[in-house]
């Protein structure tokens, strides 16, 4: 391995190891309430490392965003990729890990969406990233249910989402399990799109 590679290397472990540690941060505590010198502590960064990968918080968060949007994406990767699960059965799958992350402890909402409520007309790049995975999100159920015997296939992603944020959205002010069972209101939204 040459020294240009091991190089590179180093810098994608030290941009990753500020992104992860801000991601915990930001996470916990929020944007605006965590700071770039807690995130350097946490990273174990110095100020001009912190400031060579990220000029700016703003450029952090983005970056941390996508990060958040990538991590959930390989999570579902391999959901998705499963042979041996109908689309109907991922979709169902989808909200049942989501129910179990809901419960979590540790679970503080939806990160993108905590983003676009602190960021929302003040940093185009934050709100794109936001967007991003929202629109990520919906092309998941797309794909899903373009396999289904149902109408209006792109009503019925859409619904998925709105599903999906709600209960999130739920989940995090309540800090408490639904009371209503998640898989019989998914059951209830397919079938009423179905055409079988």
């Amino acid at each position: 391995m040459n020294d240009e590679t091991q190089a590179s290397r180093r810098k994608a472990t030290k941009r990753m190891q500020i992104v992860q540690a801000a991601f915990k941060l930001f996470t916990e505590n929020g944007f605006y309430a965590t700071g770039v010198d807690l995130i350097m502590q946490q990273s174990k960064v110095s100020k001009r490392t912190m400031y060579i990968y990220f000029p700016t918080k703003n450029e952090l968060i983005a970056a941390v965003l996508e990060h958040y949007r990538a991590e959930y994406e390989r999570k579902l990767s391999g959901l998705l990729a499963r042979d041996d699960l109908s689309s109907r059965e991922k979709i169902l799958a989808i909200f049942e890990d989501a129910e179990r992350w809901f419960g979590n402890v540790h679970f503080h909402g939806c990160l993108a969406v905590n983003a676009m409520g602190e960021f929302d007309g003040k940093d185009p790049a934050i709100e794109t990233a936001c967007r991003m995975f929202k629109a990520w999100e919906l092309g998941v159920f797309q794909a899903l249910v373009k396999d289904l015997p149902v109408q209006y296939p792109e009503d019925l992603a859409f619904k998925l989402l709105v599903l999906l944020e709600g209960l999130g959205a739920i989940a995090q002010v309540m800090k408490q399990p639904c009371p209503v069972d998640i898989e019989q209101m998914v059951v209830n939204l397919m079938d009423c799109h179905s055409i079988a």
